[in-house]
């Protein structure tokens, strides 16, 4: 049977610096125990760490620490059931990541591996985990085992304990520039001019946040509702208002899911009061929504500088009050009523 000739390469647009570094460090042998990939959401963090878990188990990987794709533990891999990578994240309706899973996690990572290959745990949403499972976390980086290797995946490098980052590799990635996004989503994803245009803008730099606009149509039409209640406040009474909110936030969405959609919707109208005020001071290049440009003009004229640096800080107390336990609903509603 002939060998595939598909090569493959690191999964990354932009942040070379961190794709020279983690090769080097294959090349070199030079592994560290723990990595923090740091960085705003949908930039690639993930999808970088599960590549570099190939790189780590592929024993016939490249110079560049690409791993070959055709072994057995790269093809296991690349569908997901390879057993020693293991991934953990945030439980569906659960504010933080226990002390369960994480006692689960360390135990399958001081399992023996099924070719004396390395042992590769990834924490996604690392900002998530309770006091608990950071101390528990913190044991088995202060006594590292050979061949085991963990990355910590954040959005909130601030919030990790020093005792965590102190003990990590820090790898920081950056959003891209619009530019660049542009040519990347007509290049690679068959996008056309004002599509392509359109996400480079909205997505703040992060290509992976590109893609799914351009791919899910749902979630970009989920994303519209958003922007459209923001822009419908200044014209709709308190009643119309109200079911704006409850139709963002739903009537089934409970407990830690209705504290999503409410963050959501919260930091759209951010970007959305962060354009007007750009409109006000004629930094027109600046704006985020452009498809969204003639509505948002329409709605400067009838609000002041005064009311939307008010506005920011309402949607700032919003967001903390949801984080504090407030009813979603009621944080959203105390916005939308002071327009």
């Amino acid at each position: 049977m002939e060998k595939s000739k598909t090569k493959l390469d690191w999964p990354l647009i932009g942040n070379k610096c961190i794709i020279d570094f983690l090769a080097k460090s294959l090349a070199n042998n030079k592994v560290a125990v723990s990595y923090i990939f740091a960085g705003p959401d949908n930039l690639g963090k993930t999808t970088v760490a599960n590549f570099f878990a190939q790189s780590l188990i592929c024993s016939t990987r490249d110079k560049q620490g690409v791993p070959c794709g055709q072994c057995l533990s790269c093809k296991q891999i690349s569908k997901g059931i390879y057993g020693d990578v293991y991934l953990i994240n945030r439980e569906k309706d659960k504010k933080n990541i226990s002390i369960k899973q994480i006692r689960d996690f360390i135990r399958t990572l001081s399992l023996s591996s099924f070719l004396n290959s390395y042992k590769i745990g990834i924490i996604k949403h690392a900002e998530d985990l309770s006091l608990e499972a950071v101390s528990a976390l913190l044991k088995t980086l202060e006594e590292p085992k050979m061949k085991v290797v963990i990355i910590l995946i954040t959005s909130c490098l601030e919030v990790l304990p020093a005792t965590i980052v102190s003990r990590s590799q820090i790898l920081k990635f950056h959003p891209l520039s619009s530019d660049v996004l542009y040519d990347y989503l007509i290049k690679y994803h068959q996008a056309s001019r004002s599509a392509a245009k359109n996400f480079s803008r909205l997505c703040l730099g992060r290509p992976a946040l590109a893609i799914k606009f351009l791919e899910d149509k749902d979630f970009f039409e989920n994303y519209k509702k958003k922007v459209e209640a923001f822009l419908s406040f200044a014209d709709s009474n308190i009643n119309k208002r109200s079911v704006a909110i409850e139709a963002l936030v739903g009537k089934e969405a409970k407990g830690q899911e209705s504290v999503r959609l409410a963050i959501r919707s919260i930091e759209v109208w951010q970007g959305l009061t962060r354009d007007l005020l750009f409109l006000f001071f004629g930094q027109d290049d600046l704006i985020q929504h452009q498809m969204f440009i003639e509505e948002l003009q329409l709605m400067r004229y009838k609000m002041s500088v005064q009311s939307l640096f008010k506005l920011i800080d309402l949607l700032k107390q919003a967001k903390e009050f949801i984080k504090a336990n407030v009813s979603p609903k009621l944080a959203l509603e105390n916005v939308a009523i002071s327009f």
